[in-house]
């Protein structure tokens, strides 16, 4: 079942204007990223303008493993095969910078793009990898697919780094190795880090956490919450919260001009909308939730748990799948975790407990390593939603010197930002 980000992504542009407007009445005077509340940031990025220029001509390959597991693919996961990477090289030897994906993304996302590019014309040699939680990554690379469980997830990240190590094109010739990665991908990043002294395959020179979230399983309270306060009726309000957004496309087809769903209808389409700050808020939850929905019902699937689709019901490519996207939307964070994360460990009587499973996700687990090793840096904003104030002040006392922390840029907003990415260069900079 693959959910469409088409009505969620014009919900995002939609909301974008007004949020830039107000960001920029009240300090876009001032040098610096102008936007000043963190979901606004969160949802608009960074203005064209304020974007570091970057090259644009590079020549990315996308290229296919093999699976790393053996598994039959479901009918109605086909759509996510094959298991990819995004990989860019240099012509002479140079170091190797993985990239680790965030929250449901593939490897060919935007953001894996611009990092690429930023690391490229610093000298790397860049490979892109999907999220532990894409539906690509659970069918061809996870051993146990219901991601979650941080030190499974990392070792399956692990495997797959010395898979795409292993397939490079001959004329790639690899000095060294360096890693990065946002969101969730931050923190994995950072787990990955720990492993591998302990295993020492990669030896990383540099690590950089962009927007990491500390605790994972209290950021993702905190998205549930954020659509649960912001979005009127919960779940059931969707199918009217985006009516109300498309209220205002009237005018535009109504124009008789010819129209594509592009940039330029877009941003005629978001010129015509005035959404308040609560709207803000339920977008940036109902992005989370689409990735939740995605990797809920993959994970169902795959190991057959009767929670979302029922054991006896083997799904079709033509079947329908509405009753399946209802379920799958109305599955929390917390939902996940209960009826499908911890009941998966505890398979054959094991026994891991809900605390240790929270613990072994949170970046304090890895607080002694992450604050004696001086290749480690991170980069956060002190308004990110998925942060609390404790959160910001661990970063700051564990990584000290090595933490570049920004008052505005909500999660991933000034990842763009000019500044960032020339701090980033600066930083994996031989």
């Amino acid at each position: 079942m693959r959910m469409r980000a088409g009505l969620l992504f014009l919900w995002l542009v939609l909301c974008a204007p007004a949020a830039l407007a107000q960001a920029q009445a009240e300090g876009g005077a001032a040098a610096g990223y102008p936007i000043t509340d963190g979901l606004a940031a969160t949802v608009v990025g960074t203005p064209a303008d304020l974007k570091a220029e970057l090259p644009a001509d590079l020549d990315f390959a996308v290229r296919t493993l093999e699976p790393l597991v053996e598994r039959e693919t479901p009918a109605s996961l086909r759509y996510a095969r094959p298991l990819q990477y995004l990989l860019v090289t240099q012509d002479e030897p140079a170091p190797l910078a993985f990239v680790i994906a965030g929250t449901g993304a593939s490897a060919l996302s935007s953001k894996c793009v611009l990092l690429s590019r930023a690391l490229h014309e610093v000298g790397y040699s860049v490979a892109c990898l999907p999220s532990p939680t894409s539906v690509p990554f659970m069918l061809g690379a996870a051993e146990h697919p219901v991601p979650g469980r941080m030190s499974a997830d990392v070792e399956e990240l692990y495997r797959l780094m010395g898979a795409v190590r292993d397939d490079l094109p001959e004329t790639t010739e690899v000095t060294g190795y360096a890693l990065t990665g946002w969101s969730l991908g931050a923190t994995e990043a950072a787990f990955v880090a720990a492993h591998d002294a302990k295993v020492g395959t990669f030896d990383f020179s540099r690590v950089l956490l962009l927007n990491p979230a500390v605790s994972v399983w209290d950021s993702v309270r905190r998205m549930d919450a954020l659509l649960e306060r912001n979005l009127d009726g919960g779940i059931d309000g969707i199918p009217a919260f985006v009516a109300r957004g498309l209220g205002g496309l009237r005018r535009i087809y109504s124009s008789g001009d010819s129209l594509r769903f592009n940039e330029d209808f877009l941003y005629r389409a978001y010129t015509s909308q005035s959404p308040d700050r609560a709207d803000i808020a339920a977008i940036v939850g109902l992005a989370f939730r689409l990735a939740l929905a995605n990797m809920s019902f993959a994970a169902d699937v795959l190991t057959q748990s009767d929670v979302i689709v029922p054991r006896n019901v083997e799904l079709g490519p033509y079947d329908s799948m509405d009753p399946y996207i209802k379920r799958s939307f109305r599955m929390s964070f917390t939902d996940y975790i209960d009826e499908l994360l911890l009941p998966y460990w505890n398979r054959d009587g094991r026994d891991l407990s809900r605390r240790r499973l929270i613990a072994e996700a949170d970046l304090r687990h890895i607080e002694d390593f992450l604050a004696r090793h001086e290749d480690i840096a991170v980069f956060a904003n002190a308004d990110d939603p998925i942060l609390g104030d404790g959160d910001v002040s661990f970063l700051r006392s564990t990584f000290g010197s090595r933490a570049r922390i920004r008052p505005h840029g909500g999660h991933l907003g000034n990842l763009g930002y000019r500044d960032t990415i020339a701090a980033l260069q600066d930083f994996f900079s031989p």
